[in-house]
């Protein structure tokens, strides 16, 4: 009878303390609700505490550490690589180059050669596209560090592509047919358009720092304003963080529009080869067709790339934040990194196109 006694008054004890923490629990959200305003250090840790309690359990740090180890080696190897893929690249380009003449000239004796040109000038715009280029370091590091959504991603890489082959092609016929401009001539008028793009990718970097920055200060200030400091889902009725795609929702249309100015106003080199080929054996209008197949094989690609950065992204976003705090923080502290990149990047192919490199490869 004492054991049957001493078990009843054990459960009614644990019945009554899980009724006492349920009628705490509903108290202490009552008083964040209705206090929040003069609340107290005490209180606050109170309430931090309570919603430590219930929140998940959050990914290891050696998970994260694992992660972000790995991101880094994967860097640090392509840029190891960077030299040897750059100069490969060149070389291909150049081989690919004389095939796409090659076939060209084939094509005045012979129209059924056109076949062949079209489906080397698709490939090229894939391959071409997998190589070193200025373009996929704006989109990769744009989309890496900034949100980004896949809808939009891909209609930015797609519109860029052929952005850059109306500009060559456009470029080229004014200089040819009302100019009547020597090869030389067409290459210093690309020359010059290339210089445009590098400004445009700076101009890129400092809107991403701007905007980083100031959404920096909006946050501290938003933080300044409210004195409490209650948890994510606290029920006083503030919104205490904004969430990190609503900091950027405002203005990225313009960021794209600088995206697409910064990679489309470099026409595509392959494109103008194969537009003054076409113009010397009297068949423009088929350089007009492989340029613009050229085109879809890069959107094809670089819309690939623009998939593949957003999942690594996400991957890596997913080990680094736990909470709406930590991911909106991270996600300025990124984005003012990326800015930062953009920039330096548009100074180091700047100063490199100084030296007179011919962008008709």
């Amino acid at each position: 009878m004492k054991s049957a006694y001493n078990s009843t008054s054990e459960a009614d004890h644990t019945s009554l303390a899980s009724s006492s923490c349920c009628h705490q629990h509903e108290h202490h959200h009552e008083t964040c609700q209705h206090h929040s305003e003069v609340t107290d250090d005490g209180h606050n840790a109170a309430c931090e505490h309570h919603h430590a309690d219930v929140s998940p359990t959050p990914i290891s740090w050696l998970t994260r550490t694992v992660v972000l180890l790995l991101f880094l080696g994967s860097g640090y190897y392509l840029w190891l690589q960077w030299p040897a893929m750059l100069m490969t690249s060149i070389k291909w380009q150049r081989d690919i180059n004389g095939q796409l003449s090659d076939l060209l000239y084939d094509a005045q004796q012979n129209i059924t050669a056109a076949y062949s040109l079209a489906g080397l000038s698709f490939l090229y715009g894939i391959f071409h596209s997998l190589g070193p280029g200025h373009g996929k370091m704006i989109v990769t590091t744009y989309l890496a560090t900034n949100p980004a959504k896949i809808k939009a991603s891909l209609i930015m890489t797609v519109v860029s592509a052929f952005v850059q082959a109306v500009v060559a092609i456009t470029l080229v016929s004014i200089l040819l047919v009302f100019f009547k401009s020597s090869m030389r001539q067409v290459n210093d008028a690309a020359d010059q358009f290339i210089s445009y793009s590098f400004m445009a990718m700076l101009l890129l970097g400092v809107i991403v720092i701007y905007r980083s920055l100031k959404q920096a200060w909006q946050l501290r200030s938003a933080q300044r304003h409210h004195h409490h400091d209650h948890g994510d889902d606290c029920g006083c009725g503030h919104k205490h963080f904004a969430n990190a795609d609503e900091i950027n929702n405002a203005t990225s249309l313009r960021e794209y529009m600088v995206i697409v100015f910064s990679i489309g106003i470099r026409p595509c080199t392959g494109a103008i080869l194969v537009l003054l080929f076409a113009n010397m054996v009297g068949l423009y209008w088929l350089g007009v067709i492989s340029a613009i197949l050229m085109a879809v094989g890069t959107a094809l690609t670089t819309s690939g790339i623009a998939l593949l950065t957003l999942s690594g992204k996400k991957i890596v976003s997913r080990y680094l934040a736990t909470n709406q705090r930590q991911r909106t923080m991270t996600s300025i502290i990124v984005k003012l990194i990326g800015g930062i990149l953009l920039v330096l990047l548009g100074l180091l192919l700047l100063n490199g196109h100084s030296y007179g490199m011919s962008p008709v490869l």
